[in-house]
C-alpha cells in the first residue's frame, strides 16, 4: 500500500508470512547473503518491521549505516501471549529490544503496544544480574511515537440489513491467542436459550488450527452460512457486508484491522474492553470481562445492527497515509531510494 501511494524510489525485500521465529533469527543474513548487490547500495531510508533484527542487518550490510532507519511495531513479544512457556522465549522480545535500539525512529501500531513493550523490558532489564545498559529504555521511550496500520477500505454504500436472524461474524486468524473457544462457547449457550442467529467464520487458518473449530462446524451445522478462509479480497468484503455483529475474544490485540474492517462495512463491533480495543473503540462496542454472553443476548434482539459506522476507519485512511508520507520522504527518501524489509503482514515496505 505504502509503495504504490507515497512517490518514492522503493526498493522491497520480503518474505512468506510463516515461522515467524526463523524470520526474526533467519532473516537479517539471508537477506545479507541473497540480496547482497542490493544492500551494498546506497539508500536514504530504512522501514523495517519488528521481526527483523535490525541491529544484526545494520552490521551486515554496513552501507545501511548512513541511512535513516524506521522500525515498526505491528507486535511486541514482551506482551505476546505465550501458549506454552519456555524460557528461551524471552529471546525474541530482547531481539526486539536490542533492534528498537539500533534504530533511529521507533513507531508502534497502539499505545497498548507501545507501553507494554517498555513494561516488559523494563521487568527483563530488572532481572539483569549485572551490566545493565544504561539509559537503555529512555532512549527507546524518547525516539517512539504511535503510528497506527493504514487502511485501504472501500468506499461504497454500507448495505442494509437482509430480513432473517442476525449473522455473527467470526473474522480472525484461526489461533489460541484469538481465544475462539470463548467465541464458539457463547454461541452454543444462545443455541441452547432458542436464540435465533446465523454464523460466519472466516480468517487465516495455518497447518494446524485449534480444534475447537472442527466441533464448533459440527455444533453449529445449519447456521453456518460460510466456513473458512475467503478466497478473495471482494469475496471477503462480501461476508463482512452480510455481518451483523462482528465479535472479538482476543487475548492479544495490538491494533484490531479485522473488527475495524467490519465495523467498516456496517457490522457492530463487540470487542473486549482491554488490550488496544479502548483506543480504537468507544465504549458502547465493549464489553467487560464475563459480559459476551449477555452483551450478545441483547444485541440480538435488536434490529438497528448494521449502520454506516465508517467514522471508525476514517482516521486511518487517507489522512494516516499522508503522515507516513510526510515521514519517509522527510527522512530523505524524496528522490533518493527507500529500502524496506517486510515480513508478510506486517506494516512496512
Amino acid at each position: 500500500m505504502l509503495t504504490r501511494q507515497i512517490e518514492a524510489n522503493w526498493t522491497v525485500l520480503t518474505l512468506p508470512g510463516r515461522f515467524w521465529k526463523w524470520r526474526m533469527r533467519g532473516a537479517a543474513p539471508y537477506f545479507r547473503q541473497a540480496h547482497s548487490e542490493v544492500l551494498d547500495r546506497d539508500y536514504d531510508v530504512v522501514l523495517a518491521t519488528s521481526f527483523v533484527a535490525l541491529a544484526e542487518l545494520r552490521g551486515l550490510a554496513p552501507r545501511l549505516s548512513t541511512a535513516t532507519t524506521h522500525l515498526y511495531f505491528h507486535e511486541n513479544q514482551f506482551a505476546y501471549p505465550v501458549r506454552f512457556p519456555r524460557e528461551w522465549d524471552t529471546h525474541y522480545a530482547v531481539t526486539q529490544l536490542t533492534s528498537a535500539l539500533a534504530a533511529d525512529h521507533c513507531h508502534f501500531n497502539s499505545v497498548w503496544n507501545r507501553d507494554s513493550f517498555l513494561a516488559g523490558a523494563r521487568d527483563w532489564l530488572r532481572k539483569m544480574p549485572d551490566a545493565h545498559p544504561p539509559g537503555w529504555l529512555e532512549s527507546i521511550a524518547r525516539k517512539s511515537e504511535i503510528l497506527p496500520v493504514p487502511m485501504e477500505l472501500s468506499a461504497s454504500p454500507v448495505q442494509t440489513r437482509l430480513p432473517g436472524p442476525p449473522v455473527l461474524l467470526w473474522n480472525h486468524r484461526w489461533e489460541f491467542d484469538k481465544a475462539p473457544e470463548v467465541f464458539f462457547e457463547a454461541l452454543y449457550a444462545l443455541a441452547g436459550e432458542g436464540v435465533d442467529f446465523r454464523v460466519i467464520v472466516c480468517g487465516q487458518r495455518f497447518r494446524k488450527a485449534p480444534e475447537c473449530f472442527e466441533e464448533a462446524r459440527s455444533r453449529l451445522g445449519e447456521r453456518i452460512l460460510h466456513w473458512g478462509f475467503a478466497e478473495s479480497r471482494s469475496a471477503y468484503e462480501g461476508l463482512l457486508q452480510r455481518a451483523d455483529i462482528a465479535v472479538s475474544t482476543a487475548l492479544h490485540e495490538f491494533f484490531g484491522v479485522a473488527m475495524l474492517e467490519a465495523a467498516h462495512f456496517g457490522a457492530y463491533p463487540l470487542v473486549p474492553d482491554r488490550l488496544s480495543y479502548p483506543e480504537i473503540f468507544p465504549a458502547e462496542y465493549r464489553y467487560p470481562e464475563g459480559a459476551l454472553l449477555p452483551r450478545l443476548r441483547a444485541l440480538c434482539s435488536r434490529d438497528d445492527l448494521r449502520m454506516d459506522r465508517r467514522a471508525l476507519t476514517e482516521p486511518y485512511g487517507a489522512a494516516l497515509v499522508a503522515r507516513y508520507r510526510d515521514l519517509i520522504l522527510g527522512s530523505g527518501a524524496d528522490g533518493g531510494e527507500g529500502a524496506g524489509h517486510d515480513q508478510g503482514d506486517q506494516v512496512g515496505q
